[in-house]
């Protein structure tokens, strides 16, 4: 009995990190990957006092969490002079290359802001950072560390974009580029080789953001028809369900692009050119004109008298000559 209560006690910590192992919070997600690094630490360390080193890096960690944050990233482990930070894996959005993007840009402005008070405080002009991202699928949780896991080869593309960073730089894979080209102005570099990966990857190093031009976020049909000089108006449920409880009531309408008739419900019309406008002839509306037709009709079996004023005939009584 004794050694049974033994075994059972030297096992249940074994137990519990098999339970974690196999938690059902692993998930395989696409996400963007950020590297962030303090470049030469091991430099200030030597020259300034180790209260002053974590001073200096504690805060620089700090403000570079709260960059991530606010592009509603996630910093999942931090090593010593840096940090890693994921896009998408608590709750993925359509432009979260371009989060990530825009933080590693924020972050290379805050590194720019800190090391010019590590100048004026310490004397030390070398503070300086460089940052990496890539876009792909990681596994997310599970393992001893599952809140701060995350493996995949992404990951190792990742570290070594940030790796292979200019000092004060932001370096990007071909992945997120194709994300991100249109919204930020770029460098191509030659393609550089990442330990697991037989061919070398293609990356950029990020020179700023794209200057927006007016009209740039129109997509679509619309975007298509302003490009071909055309007027696109949109047709709500609403309008057409007002214009068909109104159709007997309205005037006969033209066939020209000034008085178009009403829409379907669902449907965009686009106006026609000038020179395809149809001629301006009047039409009697298609209710009207059923409406005479079946008069007519029965006039000419004897059901009904002919009509007074103007309006459709029927052959019968029409004036013979």
């Amino acid at each position: 009995m004794l050694g049974d209560a033994v075994v059972d006690t030297a096992l249940a910590a074994l137990r519990a990190k098999l339970a974690r192992l196999d938690s059902p919070g692993q998930q395989l997600r696409p996400v963007t990957v950020l590297f962030a690094d303090v470049v030469e630490s091991t430099t200030l360390s030597r020259r300034l006092d180790p209260e002053d080193v974590h001073a200096i890096m504690d805060g620089a960690l700090q403000h570079f969490t709260s960059i991530v944050e606010a592009q509603y990233g996630r910093v999942l482990q931090y090593a010593g002079d840096g940090l890693l930070a994921v896009f998408g894996a608590v709750e993925a959005h359509e432009d979260d290359p371009e989060r990530a993007v825009r933080a590693g840009l924020e972050i290379l402005d805050e590194a720019k802001r800190l090391a010019a008070q590590v100048q004026a405080r310490h004397g030390y002009d070398g503070f300086n950072t460089r940052v990496g991202i890539h876009t792909g699928p990681v596994l997310l949780g599970g393992g001893v560390d599952a809140e701060g896991s995350i493996r995949g080869i992404a990951v190792n593309i990742a570290a070594r974009m940030e790796q292979s960073a200019p000092s004060g730089g932001l370096r990007i894979s071909h992945t997120t580029y194709r994300h991100v080209r249109s919204a930020f102005e770029v460098l191509e570099e030659p393609p550089i080789l990442v330990k697991g990966i037989p061919d070398p990857v293609r990356s950029y190093v990020v020179l700023g953001v794209k200057a927006k031009t007016f009209g740039a976020t129109n997509r679509g049909v619309a975007e298509d028809a302003r490009r071909c000089g055309v007027e696109t108006v949109a047709v709500s449920r609403e309008l057409n369900a007002h214009a068909e409880s109104s159709a007997d009531a309205s005037p006969t309408w033209r066939a020209s692009e000034e008085s178009p008739p009403p829409p379907r419900a669902g449907l965009c019309r686009v106006a026609r050119p000038a020179a395809f406008s149809a001629p301006a002839t009047a039409h009697v509306p298609r209710r009207r004109y059923r409406s005479e037709a079946r008069r007519a009709d029965r006039r000419d079996r004897g059901g009904l008298p002919a009509p007074r004023g103007p309006g459709l005939r029927s052959a019968s009584a029409a004036p013979t000559g």
